[in-house]
């Protein structure tokens, strides 16, 4: 049993040991229901007696997808989960907090099993359900007019907000450190990251960062009320919201937000369901996002804290959909991607024949992760801290050999845990071992490098290099693609630095207007 801040909890061991011991389903906000939808996590209320934290929350609401095992949710669903192996005994432990992936619009806590796995290795590990899809990032201005920061949307980023505040105030009782504090996040949980360290909300909150798969600050991100020609982005936060409000009959008015607040989930996620051209994901709100990620990391106003981070060779090999079949389809994708500089990016990646499309797009989709991770290194790098890029290569021998080195297969060898059809061999051993080991030890110091370790250089902009991870272990240089995708995109973000102004003047103006 431990004391928390708010009341007693009572965990369960977990390995074969005595000594390692799991605290499940701890609530860290109060229920985000009735008129607590769509607001910032509030406390949760203390309770009396102890409370058995020995199985998971609820999955917060969200949409069946094809690659995640189906478990039920429920709008009450702000749980996080311990995994601790020095309770009562031994110094305090660095601590690993992982938000997991999924678009922002699907996943679950404990989808991901890190916990035992890199617990075992000297770290107490922390994983979080946080509001998804359009529960957890919705904008309108309804509830930009209610809020007294002028603001709506990304209530899930301030769920993840709200975990570190949590560890930072409970984790000295559960055998944490709280000033070795390390977010880790795969594909939308490394996003997620990369926009916390963008938000002058996380300043203390966690002192070192591991990126799996994901970034912020090589892109552009929707802008609540101002609509950007790039990376994708058709409209607005508010509009999307005005739109799938739109689809549940609910007109802006007085009443919007009462009405809004009485529909039940199920009913605003089968709306969603059938427009799936509302898109809901984090937004530049001008409080939590005060302005694009791109400007903050190229002014270095970021956090300025050391990060690992990286991709694999194949990410895209498991999205399992490609509409882009035809020559004039590549075209259009990639103005929807960069706008008037498509030529650029053509000239990249070209194609001369419907035949040609399949095997660049999906290359396209790769070198997207991998520019990705690569900016982000340097970003930190001229900044002045310390960044560890890697790729992940292994492919698997079996079944999914055709796959290469897909996304998200580095936590199988975090987490120490694979398909039961996997085919092991003694290099997926090592590699796991290897990888763990450096994930902890960076946990532990801010630096991967620990003694019987192959050396991971931090990473140089000069020397263009990153730390292949696969049935080889050792320094490669990264693709000359790369390269172009940064020539274009700072292009891009110089063609739109004036849009951030006019979006930061409307900003202004409306608060002007609300103070009134």
């Amino acid at each position: 049993m431990v004391m928390l801040k708010v009341g007693i909890v009572e965990g369960v061991h977990f390995g074969s040991g005595q000594t390692g011991v799991a605290f499940l389903g701890v609530p860290y906000a109060a229920p985000p229901v009735g008129d607590l939808r769509w607001k910032p996590p509030q406390s949760v209320r203390p309770w009396t007696g102890m409370r058995r934290a020995m199985k998971f929350g609820a999955a917060c609401p969200q949409l069946p997808a094809g690659w995640l095992p189906y478990i039920g949710w429920n709008e009450d669903c702000l749980y996080l989960n311990v995994w601790t192996t020095h309770l009562y005994v031994g110094p305090r432990l660095p601590v690993i907090v992982y938000f997991h992936g999924g678009s922002n619009t699907t996943g679950y806590s404990q989808l991901d099993p890190l916990g035992p796995a890199l617990s075992r290795l000297g770290v107490v590990v922390v994983s979080a359900n946080y509001r998804l899809g359009p529960m957890g990032f919705f904008a309108h201005p309804a509830l930009t007019a209610e809020s007294p920061h002028h603001s709506s949307g990304n209530y899930g980023l301030l769920d993840q907000l709200e975990v570190l505040k949590w560890v930072r105030e409970n984790i000295s009782r559960l055998g944490g450190d709280p000033n070795r504090i390390t977010v880790m996040g795969q594909s939308a949980g490394s996003v997620d990251i990369c926009l916390l360290m963008a938000s002058p909300m996380s300043a203390g909150l966690f002192q070192r960062a591991i990126m799996e798969s994901g970034d912020c600050q090589s892109v552009l991100d929707e802008d609540i009320r101002t609509p950007l020609p790039y990376n994708f982005i058709a409209g607005t936060g508010e509009g999307a919201g005005e739109r799938l409000a739109g689809d549940l009959g609910v007109a802006n008015g007085p009443e919007a937000l009462r009405k809004l607040r009485s529909i039940p989930v199920t009913e605003i996620l089968k709306s969603w369901s059938q427009d799936r051209q509302v898109h809901f994901d984090a937004i530049v709100d001008g409080w939590v996002l005060p302005e694009q990620p791109a400007k903050i990391y190229a002014e270095g106003k970021e956090l300025q804290i050391p990060v690992l981070v990286g991709s694999n060779a194949d990410e895209a090999t498991v999205f399992g959909h490609n509409d882009v079949k035809t020559v004039d389809q590549y075209k259009q994708y990639l103005l929807n991607d960069t706008g008037k500089y498509t030529d650029q990016e053509f000239q990249a990646y070209p194609v001369a024949t419907d035949a040609d499309v399949p095997e660049q797009y999906l290359r396209i989709q790769n070198d997207t992760f991998a520019y990705g991770a690569r900016s982000m290194a340097r970003a930190m790098t001229s900044a002045g801290r310390k960044a560890y890029l890697y790729c992940v290569t292994f492919s698997e021998t079996g079944k999914r050999t055709h796959l290469g080195a897909y996304h998200g297969e580095e936590l199988r060898f975090l987490s120490d845990s694979f398909p039961s059809d996997w085919e092991h061999s003694d290099d997926d051993k090592m590699l796991g071992n290897l990888m763990r080991t450096y994930w902890t030890q960076f946990a532990r110091t801010g630096d991967p490098n620990a003694p019987g370790l192959p050396a991971w250089t931090r990473y140089d902009a000069h020397s263009d290099q990153c730390l292949e991870l696969g049935r080889m272990i050792g320094v490669r240089p990264v693709a000359p693609q790369l390269k172009i995708i940064e020539n274009i995109m700072k292009q891009v973000f110089a063609t739109t630095a004036t849009m951030s102004l006019s979006s930061e003047a409307k900003t202004s103006d409306r608060e002007a207007l609300a103070e009134n």
